[in-house]
């Protein structure tokens, strides 16, 4: 709203008020991107909870075991099926986990030549 029909509604007169055609700010909207590490399986619970409330996680696997790296791959694949998120390979040892509401445009590159889930 502008100076004079700030004026002119603090005088009460009966004038249309013009909309405001100038520049405004825009804020963006706030994203967290929750960078995890996961040393055992119990610390998956907490993973899920947060991308179930709307947070984007980044998870690397560099720290587990092929066995306990597949358990986590699979209860967190199944969380994001049911919740409708998306997952896509950042790199070999990790994954990024992204609500519905996040988009994920992912550049092209070479393929690894190994399985980073050891199947």
């Amino acid at each position: 709203m502008d100076l004079k029909n700030t004026a002119l509604k603090f005088w009460h007169t009966d004038t249309e008020e013009v909309g405001y055609g100038g520049p405004c700010l825009v804020k963006s909207g706030h994203m967290d991107i929750l960078v995890r590490t996961p040393r055992q399986f119990s610390d998956v619970r907490e993973y899920a909870d947060a991308l179930m409330s709307g947070s984007t996680l980044m998870i690397s696997f560099e720290a587990v075991d092929c066995v306990m790296r597949n358990r986590i791959f699979d209860y967190l694949n199944g969380v994001s099926y049911i919740i409708g998120a998306r997952v896509s390979k950042v790199q070999d040892d990790m994954l990024l986990y992204a609500p519905s509401s996040v988009e994920i445009n992912k550049e092209a590159g070479k393929k690894s030549s190994r399985s980073w889930l050891g199947r």
